[in-house]
Formats: C-alpha cells, sequence, structure tokens
C-alpha cells in the first residue's frame, strides 16, 4: 500500500480505523484515483498501481495528465471541465475510444466513470478505471468473424445460382450448406448478444459502485469534520453519535466489498456446498447465535425473535452458506423495516426440508418487482433512497442451488415480506460427529 498523501490524510479522524477502509479501497478489482481539483493524485489502490505499472510513491502529487496519452490531454481537460461544472456522476459515453498511459508508455484502452464530491471548500473526484482490452479484441475478433462468414455467404450464394442451371440434384446440397451457413450465424448472434450483455453489466457495475461508495464515504467524511469540533467533554454525547454513524458507514461498505466478492466467487466456480450432519440442538444454537449477531445491527427498539417447530433429531446442511444467506435475509429484513417493528424467523421440518422463513414489517416489495427481484443488480423501485447493491437476493439464490434448495416470497406493500428457504434432507442420513455436540 502506497503512502498516504497528507491532502489524503485530512479525510481521516483519529477515531476512524483507516485499516478498514483501506482494505476496503486496495481489495476493490478495479482500478481507482483520488485527485483533487488541480487534477493531482491524491491517493491510488493496488489494482491501479498494477494497471498502470507504478508504485504509489510515484504517482502521489502528479497530475492525473501522467496516465493519459498526449493526443488525448485535449479531449480530456474539455471533459474534466464539464465534469466539474454540470455532474457530479458521470461516465464517459460508449463510442469515445479512449486510452490510458502505462509507466512503461504502452498505452490501452479503458471504461472510466468519475464521481466528484466537494469537502472543505475544495472539489476532489473519485477516477474508476477498467481496463477492457479483452473486450475491444473481443469485438474486433467478432468483426472479422463477421466479415469472413458475409463473404462466404456470398459465395454459397453464388454458387447455389449456378448449380441450379446445370445440376437439379445439387439442390439438397446447397441447401444443407445454406442451412449450416444460418446456424453459423445464429451462433455469432448469440456469441454477440452474450458480449453486449456482459459490457452492459459492467457498465452498470461502475455505476453501481461508484453511487453505492460514495454515499457511506460522504457519510464519514462528513461525520469525521463534526467529530473534530465537538471536542469539548459536554460535547460527548454528540461526538459518539457521530462515531457511531462512521461505524454504521463502514460496515456498510465492507457489506458492498463482501457482495461483491461473493459474485466473483460464485461466477469463478469457486464456491462449492460442503454439507455436514447436524443434531438439531447445534442447527438452532448456530442460528440464536446469529439471532443475538443481526440483534446488534438492529434499528433502535426492533424485534428479532427466533421459533421453530423441529421434530428431527438430525439435519444435513452447509452451515457457512446457511449463515450467509440468513445474515444477508435479516440484514435485508432490518434495513427495510422501521423502528419498534418486528422480525420473525420461524424454523420447521416439513416434507423432507428445512424450512426457514424470514419475516418482517416493512416497506414491502411491489408486485411487478418480485419475478425480478432474485436477478443480479437489481433493486425494487421502492427502495431508491436505501442503500444497497442489488446483488444480496441473487447471491442467496445462487447458494440455495449449490445445496440443491430452493425460496420462496410473499409480499404486500407498506405491510411486509415473507421469505422462505427450503433445504432438501437426505433421507438416510449417518449419525453427527461427536464433537458437533460441543459446536
Amino acid at each position: 500500500m502506497p503512502e498516504i498523501s497528507r491532502e489524503y490524510r485530512d479525510f481521516e479522524n483519529a477515531e476512524f480505523d483507516a485499516r478498514q477502509y483501506g482494505a476496503l479501497f486496495n481489495n476493490a478489482v478495479i482500478g481507482i484515483v483520488l485527485i483533487n481539483q488541480e487534477g493531482e493524485i491524491i491517493h491510488v489502490n493496488q489494482f491501479a498501481e498494477n494497471q498502470f505499472g507504478y508504485t504509489g510513491d510515484e504517482l502521489i502529487g502528479k497530475n492525473v495528465e501522467l496516465l493519459i496519452p498526449a493526443k488525448y490531454s485535449r479531449e480530456h481537460e474539455k471533459f474534466w471541465q464539464h465534469f466539474y461544472h454540470d455532474s457530479p456522476t458521470q461516465m464517459i459515453e460508449e463510442g469515445e475510444d479512449l486510452y490510458a498511459l502505462r509507466k512503461d508508455g504502452s498505452e490501452f484502452p479503458v471504461e472510466v466513470s468519475l464521481s466528484h464530491f466537494e469537502q472543505g471548500g475544495k472539489n476532489f473526484a473519485y477516477v474508476f478505471i477498467a481496463n477492457i482490452t479483452v473486450q475491444r479484441n473481443n469485438e474486433k475478433l467478432l468483426f472479422l468473424q463477421n466479415e469472413k462468414l458475409l463473404g462466404v455467404a456470398d459465395e454459397v450464394r453464388q454458387l447455389n445460382q449456378a448449380l441450379e442451371k446445370k445440376v437439379s440434384d445439387r439442390s439438397l446440397i446447397v441447401h444443407e450448406a445454406l442451412l449450416a451457413l444460418e446456424k453459423s450465424q445464429e451462433e455469432l448472434k448469440i456469441a454477440y448478444e452474450k458480449e453486449k450483455e456482459l459490457g452492459e453489466l459492467k457498465s452498470r457495475f461502475v455505476l453501481m459502485a461508484s453511487h453505492e461508495f460514495r454515499t457511506p464515504l460522504s457519510t464519514i467524511l462528513s461525520s469525521v469534520d463534526l467529530v473534530k469540533k465537538y471536542s469539548a467533554t459536554a460535547d460527548e454525547d454528540k461526538r459518539n453519535k457521530h462515531i457511531l454513524k462512521i461505524q454504521r458507514a463502514v460496515k456498510d461498505l465492507t457489506y458492498i466489498m463482501d457482495d461483491f466478492l461473493s459474485l466473483g466467487k460464485l461466477e469463478k466456480d469457486l464456491v462449492q456446498a460442503t454439507p455436514e450432519v447436524l443434531k438439531t440442538e447445534v442447527l438452532l444454537a448456530d442460528m440464536d447465535d446469529l439471532v443475538k449477531e443481526m440483534r446488534q445491527a438492529s434499528w433502535k427498539d426492533q424485534r428479532i425473535e427466533l421459533s421453530h417447530s423441529i421434530w428431527q433429531d438430525i439435519f444435513s446442511v452447509d452451515r457457512k452458506l446457511l449463515r450467509h444467506i440468513l445474515m444477508n435475509l435479516v440484514s435485508n429484513a432490518i434495513k427495510y423495516s422501521s423502528e419498534k417493528s418486528a422480525i420473525m424467523i420461524h424454523c420447521s421440518d416439513e416434507k423432507g426440508d428445512l424450512q426457514i422463513s424470514v419475516c418482517d414489517e416493512g416497506i414491502g416489495i411491489p408486485e411487478q418487482d418480485q419475478e425480478k427481484l432474485f436477478e443480479r443488480f437489481f433493486r425494487a423501485s421502492n427502495v431508491a433512497g436505501i442503500q444497497g447493491t442489488g446483488l444480496g437476493l441473487h447471491i442467496v439464490g445462487r447458494y440455495l442451488d449449490l445445496m440443491g434448495g430452493r425460496i420462496t416470497l410473499k409480499s404486500k406493500l407498506n405491510e411486509g415480506t415473507t421469505i422462505t428457504i427450503y433445504i432438501p434432507q437426505l433421507v438416510n442420513m449417518p449419525q453427527p460427529a461427536k464433537n458437533n455436540e460441543e459446536d
């Protein structure tokens, strides 16, 4: 991690754990550069250092123009002025060919999103930089393949006209060739659509990440300023209030990063279900521990209650995946419910399944949004002002798929939501290991 510049240190407070923010900043899977209104680099993350081949010490204090090829400097300057005067968050339009410059002088195509904010009367901006070399190469390859395919199609059509005049019995061969050609064109079209979808997902990720990071970061920065002002002993309550805000904002950032990391592992097939046989009392103890932990993160006067109607003695379940699933569901119930509301968790064993329901009295989900709720990055239309990535339920669904389970949802606006997961149980399960009693 590079040495933190003096201007970057101004953002920090003695009560704020910079290591948590540093881990978040440097573990991001996209290059992030923090610059001031003069275009000077204040801080960079590890990913950006690797992208450009510089160390942090070589970049801090330098103008961001160092990372831009000379032929793009004028266009960059115009865009930069427009960005500060017109839009707090902007992504350079598709179709504009942008390139970045490495330390060794080589260039590479990039997709750039910028998000700026004001602090202490000065403007600052986060620059999110994604290397799209693979995407550009794939586009070129698809273009060449399409050109070649069109040439082959033209040749086949000409051959077909000649053969029709000479030999009628060759029509079947030509027909089969055309069918094969159409199939190849369809496969190419499908491949292109998939590549286009990946590009759109990447763009949505960059825009969503810039927005979701900006909200808690703004909370942290404003709270740090206020904490500095409350230096007297009489201001301790006010100071503690803003320290709690900082801690909650850091937790929000941690949850966002956990969602990104979980999705990345799932996409690379790095997550596998490893069920183990548990006694009922061990399973219920795990859930009771989770409820106690989630109560610490709940709103004031919210109630989280756990009940069960279980008759089986043992269950087969992946404890780690089940914990992730329940933390996600209960976190959503807390987030979308008000103070003094109740969140009920109920476990049962019916029809060969372990069933766990999480019921809240929150804002509910519009009916037209419920079918899309498990898609990546999708968020219901009534949660625009509430922090979230749109990944939580998608990840829950993927984890349940690994365990052969399923999920159902019932919700009504302004009345609440009930989500139930079903985890199938083995017909002939072995007895649990003895050490489970000690877990």
